[in-house]
């Protein structure tokens, strides 16, 4: 179980305010799990399960390694940092037997993290999708990475490396817990934050910062008010093309702005592009209020039909 105390100089660096107010834009919108039931005040206890094509290669990056020098998304996810406690007590199911990973069918309360060679017909490296009912809870959520960018030439030349590896995983299951975008500028100054898009993941070249772990604005918004936490606001702000929300605060039980866009494509309706002009985020509208909403990464190179 995780509890969401701050220490002192967390607390001074966050953004208060005489209301209860929202976290930043890169909230996914207003959608998050159901704390309902989790054992203790304001934690996420989350079951996540695994089905990769190839386990050597990605089980290091899902989960804690015994060595090598690489800690998994999951434990990073649910560990925090001296300074912010991780608000999530994710419990690592291991593998399914309920699914492929081809298929990556969801399981419902859970998350499902997937790996395997969708094709680069398909143009992404990574895709995360979730199902939320009409109060924006979240019903289930997947990830998925393609291996047929991260394992064959020449798309290797680019993802086939430690740092994009980390990159990916910590960013795509980001999004399952309800995180959004920081900014979808792949050559914008690193923030920091693996939910920030960056084509220099470990911030070795000009961009500094590493990206390959969640970064304090992340832990900000989790541990928010309208998240899983107590938090009033949090975070500072992002950059790239506007998103479901903008990112500026609103009290708490006033309505997120409506998507910006009714273009149909690829997954649904277009609610968000990168600084390329290609879709990333897409809202479908199911039966009883429910929606299906999916970000997607696409490959270097890659431009989707659907792209401004």
């Amino acid at each position: 179980m995780r509890n969401v105390t701050l220490s002192a100089s967390a607390a001074i660096a966050v953004l208060l305010g005489s209301a209860a107010q929202a976290g930043t834009g890169h909230q996914w919108g207003d959608y998050r799990w159901n704390t309902n039931g989790s054992t203790g005040t304001n934690v996420l206890a989350l079951d996540v399960s695994y089905k990769f094509a190839d386990k050597a290669y990605w089980l290091k990056y899902y989960v804690d390694a015994t060595g090598g020098g690489v800690t998994g998304a999951l434990k990073k996810w649910d560990d925090g940092t001296a300074t912010y406690s991780s608000p999530l007590a994710l419990n690592d199911k291991g593998e399914t037997n309920t699914t492929t990973s081809a298929a990556c069918d969801h399981i419902d309360g859970e998350v499902l993290v997937c790996a395997d060679a969708y094709g680069t017909t398909e143009g992404w490296v990574g895709i995360a999708e979730i199902d939320a009912d009409a109060s924006n809870y979240i019903l289930w959520a997947t990830a998925r990475f393609n291996d047929s960018y991260y394992r064959a030439a020449p798309y290797s030349a680019t993802y086939d490396n430690d740092a994009q590896r980390q990159f990916v995983s910590c960013h795509e299951i980001g999004h399952t817990f309800g995180l959004g975008h920081l900014d979808t500028s792949f050559y914008n100054p690193n923030k920091g934050s693996c939910m920030d898009y960056t084509a220099d993941p470990d911030g070795d070249g000009k961009r500094s910062k590493d990206n390959r772990n969640p970064g304090d604005v992340d832990w900000q918004v989790l541990l928010s008010n309208t998240m899983y936490g107590t938090l009033s606001g949090g975070g500072g702000k992002g950059g790239g093309k506007p998103r479901l929300d903008p990112f500026e605060f609103r009290e708490v039980g006033s309505a997120s702005p409506s998507p910006e866009g009714i273009a149909n494509g690829r997954f649904g309706r277009i609610v968000a592009y990168d600084d390329l002009g290609r879709p990333v985020e897409y809202v479908r509208d199911l039966a009883n209020g429910h929606k299906r909403i999916t970000f997607v990464t696409w490959a270097k190179g890659y431009r989707p039909e659907d792209s401004r």
